[in-house]
């Protein structure tokens, strides 16, 4: 005897409002977002990832040699670069964001 198909929709119930399946509870997720966005970093060892490898190769190259030109350490100099950016030419106009990241890096940079 051939197997009973079961259409695509069937597990679907419209204009019910009762829950139905596995799903979680609202107060459920809120208590695992909750753990999750208040977890502390651990104090381990981690190997940092270099900052250079998101730049182009060409301007990885720039910024080596102005280091060994003595213009100072790479991470100085993509500093200045990305402040001269943002000052003068594209600045953040939304000053209650970046005071919110600012909040978050300065607490993590403790």
């Amino acid at each position: 005897m051939a197997k009973k198909k079961r259409s695509r929709t069937s597990d679907f119930s419209f204009g019910d409002d009762k829950l139905s399946g596995n799903l979680p509870s609202k107060e459920q997720i809120n208590t695992v977002v909750a753990k999750a966005t208040n977890q502390e970093v651990e104090a381990e060892n981690k190997k940092r990832i270099p900052f250079t490898t998101a730049l182009t190769p060409e301007n990885r190259a720039m910024l080596e040699a102005a280091s060994h030109e003595g213009r100072g350490g790479v991470a100085d100099i993509l500093n200045l670069a990305l402040e001269h950016y943002f000052e003068q030419i594209a600045p953040v106009n939304n000053m209650e964001m970046q005071k919110v990241f600012l909040k978050i890096y300065s607490s993590k940079a403790k």
